[in-house]
């Protein structure tokens, strides 16, 4: 059989535009530092003072500006230029300004509520400091004690926090996490909670010194009742809370999918008693061994369950002009389908299919499991789902415009995606922290997320640390590091991603008939036959994609397929890890400029 190549450029996404942020011109990049360049800084202080100092809508456009310009200055400056541009952002006051704004400290970005939702979607702290890495000569890691702290230190400690109304959660909607995981607690206390308690407090010396894990275990320790004579104010209180909740629904599915995927399990053979002696396809945890190869053939292409000349095929929806499609059955590719299996549930309650290299036996490529969570769990996603239609729409990337059927909305960060000037790595639109309600649905998208990751922890646990271990270096939904999609009749061509970990994907509900919306993992030879409830997780380097459905199936107007994804692109990683840099540059420019933090 052969496929005449459509080709997807290897930077097309699928989750993210990939406009270019800010066009360099190289020429006023190396001139502008000598021309001008003190008018230059004062103009970009007077700028930023002004936006941050007052902090209302019409001032923060000069700002943004001044950051964009600030951008293309200051990037890559050459061995001979950056001791004058430095003289000139030194000369100027502009460095001692960046460093008041980007201060660890919380204040700032909580005076107004317009300067809340600057500080959200541009990340000033940040953007500016990662202007001036060019000046950093070595970030020295922050310095946590290991005193042991009493259970009065953990009181006081929120109560420090509450008083001084230091909470970033509305110019942050990760910080909303900071309790839900040691991991995450770890991370916040050294963004934000350490360096603004030591000046708050100046006189409270056991911060300096305290164990950050000590003092976690402590407050996870506090009950409910604990917390409501603390008398914290309402906003910290409910996050407080619902971490509470958010820790406590992690052990008990830790608990539940160990009982599930390990009940009945031989520890010495590993394999299921119930099914020991039946043939390894019958098995209820059975292995597939595969070859993955490369199919960049199929690239672009749109896998049908119908013939390509089917009249009631899903048209392409491009915009100006004829849009040509390459549409391929799904019968002629000779894929493997892996399908739930009804008698195996009956016999041992659960059916699951790891793929597992033909190579190295114990390498884990990707996984199906079915029947995977409870009714009540699987409503609660449900109804999540919903409630994530209130972010908006993803852009897909430019070759999937062509065949934008469905929708997807994100729930979590992005990289900078090009559509905003002054862009960084932030939430994506709608994610703001606005009231209590969105504190509370935030949760709930955690929880969807922790479900999903619990839920193949069990049979690919080397993955679900993975996805635990990067909450620390991004923008956390919960305890873990990732961005959930939430997808209603949505459908993709054959593609991969650039990601930084695993994806896990859930079917939540569908309607539409058995051969549509299916899922093919093209470089591993198999196809999911998706289910209402079924779970499976992959690597977006692989090939895969959708197995569209008919037009008539399309216009019904049904909720055909209903689904969360999770992942997170290898570009909102590195997005973050500069994040991160600049953050701890800080201190270092602080130290070399002398400016008293």
């Amino acid at each position: 059989m052969t496929l005449n190549t459509l080709q997807l450029n290897t930077r097309d996404q699928l989750f993210e535009d990939t406009t270019p942020l800010e066009p360099m011109d190289a020429e006023d990049i190396i001139s502008d530092w000598s021309c001008g360049a003190e008018e230059c800084c004062l103009r970009w202080k007077s700028a930023l003072a002004n936006f941050l100092g007052q902090g209302t809508q019409e001032l923060e456009a000069p700002a943004i500006t001044a950051l964009r310009e600030m951008r293309k200055w200051t990037h890559n400056p050459s061995t001979a230029h950056r001791s004058g541009m430095e003289l000139a952002i030194l000369r100027s006051g502009l460095g001692h300004e960046i460093l008041r704004i980007a201060n660890p400290q919380v204040g700032l970005e909580n005076r107004t509520p317009y300067l809340s939702l600057s500080f959200q979607r541009y990340r000033w702290k940040e953007s500016l400091l990662s202007c001036m890495l060019g000046w950093v000569d070595q970030v020295l890691p922050f310095r946590i004690g290991t005193s042991q702290s009493t259970n009065a230190n953990a009181h006081e400690f929120l109560q420090l926090l509450s008083q001084h109304h230091v909470c970033p959660f509305r110019s942050n909607y990760s910080s909303v996490f900071a309790f839900s995981s040691e991991r995450c607690f770890l991370a916040e206390a050294v963004r934000w909670m350490l360096p603004t308690l030591v000046a708050k407090a100046p006189f409270t010396t056991w911060i300096h010194k305290v164990s950050l894990e000590h003092l976690f275990r402590l407050i996870c320790g506090f009950s409910t009742a604990d917390l409501d004579a603390l008398h914290l104010d309402e906003e910290l209180h409910l996050v407080l809370k619902l971490s509470a909740e958010l820790r406590s629904l992690r052990q008990e599915l830790s608990k539940g999918f160990h009982m599930k995927f390990h009940n009945n399990v031989d520890p010495d053979t590993r394999g299921c008693r119930t099914c020991y002696h039946e043939a390894e396809d019958s098995k209820c945890i059975r292995y597939w061994t595969v070859e993955p190869s490369c199919h960049l053939e199929t690239h672009g292409k749109v896998v049908t369950p119908y013939p390509a000349n089917d009249p009631d095929r899903l048209p392409p929806t491009g915009k100006g002009g004829t849009v040509h499609t390459d549409y391929v059955p799904l019968m002629d590719l000779g894929l493997r389908k892996i399908s739930r299996r009804a008698d195996v549930l009956a016999r041992c309650g659960r059916d699951v299919t790891l793929l597992v290299d033909a190579g190295l036996p114990n390498n884990v490529l990707a996984g199906a499991s079915f029947d995977t969570f409870s009714y009540e769990d699987l409503q609660k996603m449900r109804c999540d789902a919903s409630a994530g239609k209130e972010t908006k729409a993803i852009k897909r990337g430019t070759q999937f415009r062509r065949f934008e059927w469905g929708r997807m909305h994100p729930i979590g960060s992005r990289k900078p995606a090009g559509g905003r000037p002054g862009d960084t790595y932030t939430g994506y639109a709608g994610m703001e922290v606005t009231d209590i309600a969105h504190i509370r649905l935030l949760f709930a998208h955690a929880a969807d997320v922790e479900r999903m990751v619990a839920a193949i922890t069990p049979l690919h646990p080397c993955a679900a640390r993975e996805l635990r271990r990067l909450s620390s270096e991004v923008n956390s939904l919960g305890g873990i590091g990732v961005t959930a999609y939430y997808c209603w009749n949505f459908v993709a061509p054959q593609h991969v991603d650039h990601d930084a970990t695993w994806t896990i994907a859930l079917q939540t509900c569908k309607e539409a008939p058995s051969d549509e919306f299916n899922f093919v993992m093209m470089d591993l030879g198999c196809y999911v036959e998706t289910t209402e409830n079924a779970l499976w997780w992959f690597q977006g380097h692989h090939t895969h994609g959708t197995v569209v459905p008919r037009l008539s199936s399309m216009l019904s107007n049904r909720n055909l397929s209903q689904g969360i994804g999770v992942t997170l692109p290898r570009a909102s990683l590195q997005a973050a890890q500069t994040q991160n840099l600049a953050r701890a540059a800080f201190e270092a420019l602080a130290q070399k400029w002398h400016v008293d933090n």
